[in-house]
């Protein structure tokens, strides 16, 4: 569905105590948002309205509040003596209060009323597989896929520059700090029936390099090296699956990593696999997951392959990948889509291939350059003479980014849809059918399945809680777990890298964990077999 970031932009006496996420009402004019963004020095609150007809009065007063909810879910949801309770809304709680100074619609709004507008750029996001939509705060996995490393190879990330007849493949597209593949992309309108229902979409991508077929063909794009892989903190969020050779070690990018860390590290070198903590980016990054490839090409010194554990049945067709659209215009991406690059450097002065983008008084920067710069003049179209140098110097060839004083990273409209199905794929052009967010949740409703005999729960996760192996007591009882690690046949596993659920009721009884199982005994329904 569509919706922009933001709507109005209030300047207040006073911007402290408001917190993005909390509702904001006006005493007067009772209209009532969300706030999107707070900044405190500026005093400037960005709010969503919840009616686009009602509009703040300034002068008024306007004052936020947060919910307060009550209930016990989470603590009592696995114990014996409570049932379940669900969390519910209880009051609201006054947070700050100010008055409204003078307020203007987002940059966003302006530019979209505007008589003469600069390029729309579409930045499409595609999520798979959608449990692992959206990331948190820190850029890590959530929901189903929370512990997890991303697949590898995405998000994979696009840009549509539409509106310009002088767009190209050599555009820069970076926005909040992301930087999109320009693509050409067909996709058609999004448009609403009678009945209230967004109509399915047809997105059609150009295949360039068979990029796209090497995605929608490959089945092993969902899964985890179960031989080999480690836990990592990456920005304060153990995630698992990770390539020992890629991770990070230095406080800035990884943080501390902690005890499990550590000990499966331990175990993996004990096993005869050889590798450095200083080859960090060994693919090409920190914090890499495995792919199937890395996982069977033996990358232990004894010449042992690893095991991998496929996570989807099928992930071909990426069928219930989650696209996500951001709409928003050319003049605020971080930089400016159209540059020339470096043929020499000497001094403050930049000598480029061509300097039809530049303008004197342009602030400039490489593609690698931890300062900016100044353009003063330009002399033979292609000598830029800069206000400093750029640090550190740019190399022969390099791109030389104008940035954008005109970026907002928030003013932007958004769609969220799932792929329902690939509609066609051929040398040139790959073409899938969207459907809305919610229209897809309905078709999967409900969620967790009334199985007999399986167990739908992550082991060891939040709703398992076995604390083993090696003893531990059942949270819940007075049980203690199978001091013996058990493998996926429910027999007794060589070691701890070998304990893997067997995702049945034998599985929870062999470790005494039983009153956690996660599947419904009572029911007569099982999995057909494969």
């Amino acid at each position: 569905m569509t919706a922009r970031n933001y709507d109005v932009i209030l300047t207040v006496a006073d911007a402290a105590n408001f917190i993005p996420g909390n509702s904001i009402v006006g005493s007067t004019s009772a209209t009532v948002g969300f706030i999107a963004n707070v900044n405190i020095t500026t005093k400037q609150i960005k709010v969503k309205l919840n009616n686009v007809v009602q509009e703040f009065h300034t002068s008024e007063t306007i004052t936020s509040k947060s919910a307060v909810i009550s209930g016990s879910a989470n603590g009592a949801i696995n114990t014996l003596s409570l049932p379940f309770q669900s969390n519910v809304f209880a009051s609201e709680t006054t947070t700050a209060t100010t008055t409204i100074a003078s307020q203007a619609p987002s940059p966003y709004i302006a530019e979209k009323n505007a008589f003469t507008q600069n390029p729309i750029v579409r930045l499409f996001e595609i999520y798979y597989p959608g449990e692992w939509f959206p990331i948190d705060q820190f850029g890590n996995p959530t929901e189903d896929g929370e512990g997890r490393a991303w697949p590898v190879n995405f998000p994979l990330k696009f840009a549509d520059v539409a509106g310009d007849l002088v767009s190209d493949l050599q555009y820069n597209v970076t926005y909040d700090g992301d930087s999109y593949i320009p693509f050409p992309v067909d996709i058609s309108n999004i448009a609403q029936g009678t009945d209230g229902k967004i109509n399915e979409l047809n997105l059609t991508i150009f295949n360039v390099d068979n990029i796209i077929s090497a995605l929608v063909e490959d089945p092993f794009i969902v899964g985890n090296n179960i031989t080999w892989s480690c836990v990592a903190n990456v920005n304060g969020t153990p995630c698992h699956g990770i390539d020992p050779r890629t991770i990070n070690f230095t406080p800035s990018q990884v943080g501390n990593v902690g005890e499990q860390a550590f000990d499966t590290l331990t175990r993996a070198r004990a096993n005869g696999f050889s590798y450095s903590t200083a080859i960090v980016g060994y693919y090409g990054q920190s914090n890499a997951s495995w792919n199937y490839e890395q996982t069977i090409t033996s990358p232990a010194t004894d010449g042992t392959k690893g095991v991998w554990r496929s996570l989807k049945d099928d992930s071909r067709d990426l069928q219930g990948a989650v696209v996500n659209i951001k709409t928003t215009f050319a003049n605020f991406l971080d930089v400016w889509p159209e540059h020339s690059s470096v043929k020499y450097v000497s001094g403050g002065v930049v000598e480029v291939y061509n300097s039809m983008p530049y303008r004197v008084g342009d602030t400039i920067k490489s593609a690698s350059s931890t300062n900016t710069a100044t353009i003063n003049t330009i002399e033979e179209n292609r000598f830029l003479f800069i206000s400093n140098d750029l640090t550190p110097t740019p190399n022969l060839g390099e791109n030389i980014f104008i940035v954008n004083a005109d970026a907002d990273t928030e003013s932007f409209m958004e769609d969220r849809f799932k792929i329902n199905q690939l509609e066609s794929l051929g040398e040139t052009t790959a073409s899938f059918n969207l459907v809305t967010w919610l229209q897809y949740f309905k078709q999967v409703t409900p969620r967790r399945k009334y199985y007999k005999n399986t167990c739908q729960w992550q082991y060891k996760g939040e709703e398992c809680q076995y604390p083993g192996p090696g003893g531990g007591t059942i949270p819940g009882t007075s049980l203690s777990a199978n001091t013996n690690p058990i493998g996926v046949d429910n027999t007794t596993a060589s070691g701890p890298e070998g304990d893997i659920c067997g995702k049945n009721i034998l599985a929870c009884t062999l470790r005494n964990n039983s009153i956690h199982f996660g599947g419904f005994p009572a029911t007569g329904r099982t999995i057909p077999k494969q």
